[in-house]
């Protein structure tokens, strides 16, 4: 083997063990946006200086490690205290989950990964070594803006991320709600709940997609209407996702309980008396430049009395461009609503 051979070797050797997840119990803490950079930005125009913080990692082993952590307990509850034992600090998902009228005014992006709006704070920013990321809408499409840390204060002072100096703007792998396409579901849809295993995979694979993949149910297995709560109309929306962005990219799924309100449109206000999924997936992880990572993932979780059930069911962190794409991905989900049993089960 040449040198040049040997070199390639262990840049791809490097960036598999970069990519491999789930094993990381480092405690390193996080950096809040710090005083003396508030004080730089000049602040002192009465506004709450903590509204503006984002959390800042100090390089991406210290990112990947954190999320390593925050897998381990991909609840809702236990995120969001996570996140709040940073003072200051409010995260995407946390307005995301408040389900009110204002908060969906403010937040227009659906952002389903429960790790990744953990660590974003409310304006969807955060700083990964030298280089702050916020994501934003430009022209009704999700994108992720890039600029190096330097112009954190101009954000500080209310500057747009399309206003600050070499500022790069990407693509990513998000969908608009409520806008968001419905793809025909090409697996084998079978009602009520199937006998068969979750990694049952058939034969063939997925055309890759990006965004939101599922469906809104408005009736119970025997097809009867499910019961209205307060007279208003309720549906499940279940999905499977894949997110990607530059430094990130993650698949996974979620259900929840809607109503329709006279206000706000569809909300998740009420509560499934209990639910359970279960998922499997395999695929591979890419970054340009380097071999493909093949994986396989399974996830499982079930919940009483809540509204809401999200796993990530692979995820991956590199410091450009990676994807994790699968090529079969198994969703079998049940629901207990007021007695009624709503169950699905698709192979892709």
């Amino acid at each position: 083997m040449n040198t040049k051979q040997r070199n390639r070797l262990m840049a791809i050797v490097a960036m598999a063990g970069l990519l491999t997840i789930g094993s990381c119990n480092n405690d390193a803490g996080l950096e809040l946006l710090t005083e003396k950079q508030e004080t730089v930005s000049g602040i002192n125009d009465g506004r709450d200086k903590d509204a503006n913080r984002w959390l800042i990692f100090k390089d991406m082993h210290e990112f990947e490690s954190t999320i390593a952590k925050l897998a381990s307990a991909d609840d809702q509850e236990s995120l969001a205290k996570w996140a709040q034992q940073n003072k200051g600090f409010t995260s995407w998902g946390a307005i995301a989950n408040a389900d009110t009228v204002e908060s969906k005014e403010v937040q227009k992006i659906d952002l389903p990964d429960p790790m990744l709006s953990t660590v974003l704070n409310k304006d969807g920013r955060i700083q990964i070594a030298d280089t702050i990321y916020q994501m934003d809408i430009l022209k009704d499409s999700p994108v992720l803006y890039a600029f190096p840390s330097r112009y954190g204060n101009d954000l500080i002072k209310g500057v747009k991320p399309t206003g600050v100096k070499q500022v790069v703007t990407h693509k990513i792998g998000l969908t608009l709600m409520p806008f968001f396409p419905k793809w025909e579901e090409t697996g084998r849809v079978i009602i009520p709940e199937p006998n068969s295993q979750v990694c049952d995979y058939p034969g063939g694979s997925l055309v890759p997609w990006w965004g939101q993949k599922g469906d809104l149910i408005y009736g119970a297995d025997n097809g009867a209407e499910l019961l209205k709560d307060n007279g208003r109309q309720v549906r499940i929306d279940y999905h499977r996702w894949r997110v990607g962005f530059v430094f990130y990219s993650s698949a996974g799924v979620r259900v929840k309980l809607q109503k329709n309100t006279r206000l706000g449109g569809w909300m998740s206000t009420i509560n499934m008396n209990k639910v359970s999924i279960e998922a499997c997936s395999r695929g591979d992880v890419l970054v340009p430049g380097f071999v493909a990572v093949p994986f396989q993932a399974q996830v499982s979780a079930s919940a009483t009395n809540t509204n809401k059930i999200e796993r990530t069911i692979k995820w991956a962190a590199a410091p450009f461009h990676v994807e994790v794409l699968p090529r079969n991905f198994n969703f079998k989900f049940s629901v207990n609503y007021k007695g009624q049993q709503i169950s699905r089960f698709i192979r892709e």
